[in-house]
């Protein structure tokens, strides 16, 4: 109840605020996984990506020094260490959340409903004014900001709507409050279109046609959906290059917007520096060490992990993605609504992980710990 009902404030006001938030629910949560349970075989994938993203460390140039790491800051840079714990935490806060009494799920359902549409509400109506709300909120506390950079602190929230639209979506409409299911959507595109978060809109279209195919064709659908979500981890450079060496990005470069622009070039490089370590990888953080080329990261999970982890790190992340969509396949067969949902949620948080953030971000690793939990609970209620 407490990490579900500070949704809105954290996705508002501080969205990085998810990492703590989840890592302390995962933190609590730890005394009542005191039965054993069995080895879950997504779990097992990712901890031996961790393992292998540690060992990657001995060649990547983006490795931290040992001896420098000497207070929190220093620690805090350390992405191998802060992913150990972000396992064992959102791991925790999945494995003890999944195992909610129904009648404190359906309280949970609630809960979650009033959150998200609130958030939503608020973040569409920022939008359409320019983030003018969030902009006072900064003056008053004495942090005034700039409108420009209001506008995209406000437009992070649109990626926690994206993915918490469809089990908030399936709660409303188990509960008979479809009105107020097509007011979240409403208010959803709203703030995404309102604040330019080309990747929320783009990821909920995804996620529609997704859950659309697996609500009308059920299983067959979501089988499909599992080597759709397989591609990018097994092709991703191929796929690259092959459209770098056809002219399909030349063409393209002429027709996206800059932002998009700059994506293709960054994608490109990646495709074409993977080849040098395409088993292997560079190591653990390298994408940052290519300087203006590939700023920070490169705006794609799939093609990150074969950059920094190669053929190995790209079949461990494969093999959770498509662990989960497969488990989609037997989910549709009990519900073909809760199968598409989750269809929905899973191409949301795959297309924005395509499109924008780093993998090993954080905050973004915990709202995908949050969906898998909100998933859950829209299934009991």
């Amino acid at each position: 109840m407490f990490t579900i009902a500070l949704v809105p404030l954290v996705g508002y006001l501080a969205p990085l605020g998810f990492a703590p938030l989840l890592a302390l629910c995962g933190l609590l949560a730890t005394p009542g996984l005191a039965r054993s349970r069995p080895a879950s075989p997504p779990a097992m994938a990712l901890f031996v990506l961790v393992v292998w993203a540690l060992i990657s460390l001995a060649w990547s140039p983006g490795a931290p020094n040992l001896v420098d790491l000497k207070d929190s800051d220093d620690m805090g840079s350390f992405t191998g260490l802060k992913l150990l714990f972000q396992l064992a935490l959102y791991g925790s806060a999945i494995a003890a959340l999944r195992g909610l009494s129904d009648r404190s799920a359906r309280r949970a359902a609630c809960v979650l409903a009033i959150s998200v549409l609130a958030l939503a509400l608020l973040v569409a109506l920022d939008g359409v004014s320019g983030a003018a709300f969030y902009q006072w909120l900064r003056a008053v506390t004495n942090d005034p900001i700039r409108p420009d950079l209001a506008v995209v602190k406000v437009s992070i929230a649109t990626y926690a709507l994206a993915l918490l639209f469809w089990p908030t979506a399936r709660i409303m409409s188990g509960r008979g409050w479809s009105p107020a299911a097509f007011v979240l959507l409403g208010a959803v595109i709203v703030g995404a279109v309102a604040l330019s978060a080309d990747a929320s809109w783009a990821a909920l279209a995804f996620g529609f046609m997704a859950f659309g195919a697996v609500r009308l064709f059920g299983k067959v659908a979501a089988r499909v959906l599992v080597a759709l979500v397989a591609a990018p981890f097994v092709l991703g450079p191929v796929m690259l290059l092959w459209g770098v060496h056809s002219g399909l990005v030349a063409w393209l470069h002429q027709h996206v917007p800059r932002s998009w622009d700059a994506r293709l070039d960054i994608w490109a490089f990646t495709a074409d520096h993977v080849q040098a370590h395409a088993i292997r990888g560079w190591g653990l953080d390298a994408s940052r060490m290519f300087g203006p080329a590939i700023p920070l990261h490169t705006h794609n999970a799939a093609m990150q992990l074969w950059l920094e982890l190669g053929a190995v790190g790209a079949a461990l992340g494969g093999i959770f993605f498509s662990w989960v969509a497969y488990r989609i396949v037997s989910l549709t067969g009990e519900s073909q609504e809760d199968g598409a949902i989750a269809a929905g949620a899973l191409v949301t948080y795959l297309t924005i992980g395509g499109l924008s953030f780093g993998v090993w971000q954080e905050w973004w690793l915990a709202l995908g710990a949050l969906t898998v939990i909100a998933c859950d609970i829209s299934r009991k209620d």
